[in-house]
């Protein structure tokens, strides 16, 4: 019995010496939401006799959000919060991908016909391949939608959260 726990004290020491480490990886920080986008789009006024595209979510169709963000530190999830302006919030997560310390991505929201969501992937889609549309819309606004996004890194401690400057209006689209 004494040999054994002798053997023991032994194995942890020199385990210990070993200096083996398990990194859990440090804070990731949300740093922006660079912009983000929808695939319709209806022209307001620009203040100066033009107009200018406002990103809609239509409300009886599908809309697809597009969010170009920005962090440090390495990403391993990301959770969006759609709050409406009237009640109601959409929790959705990207689930676990590879951790990813580039800094910059962009993912990708659908939300079905009255809000109903069906999808959040971290996929590489480009602002700049969706190609909005112009519609015609109900002129009464029906709400508005936030945007809240928080961020985890490798060991699932959460970042800071980011809360978009403005809402995304929702609306009915012809």
């Amino acid at each position: 019995m004494k040999k054994l726990l002798l053997g023991l004290v032994g194995l942890s020491a020199a385990l210990a010496s070993c200096g083996v480490t398990v990194d859990v990886g440090g804070p990731v920080t949300l740093t922006a939401l660079n912009s983000y986008t929808t695939d319709w789009y209806r022209n307001v006024s620009d203040g100066n006799g033009g107009t200018k595209p406002e990103y809609v979510i239509c409300d009886n169709r599908d809309t697809t959000v597009v969010m170009d963000v920005s962090w440090t530190g390495t990403l391993t999830r990301l959770d969006v919060s759609f709050e409406g302006s009237q009640g109601g919030k959409v929790p959705e997560s990207t689930g676990q991908f590879s951790p990813d310390s580039s800094g910059n991505d962009v993912f990708t929201y659908t939300f079905g016909p009255r809000m109903a969501p069906l999808s959040l992937k971290k996929d590489g889609l480009s602002a700049q391949a969706l190609k909005a549309q112009a519609i015609v819309v109900n002129p009464v606004n029906k709400g508005t939608t936030f945007v809240t996004l928080t961020g985890y890194n490798l060991s699932g401690q959460p970042s800071n959260p980011l809360v978009a400057p403005q809402g995304i209006p929702v609306v009915d689209c012809l």
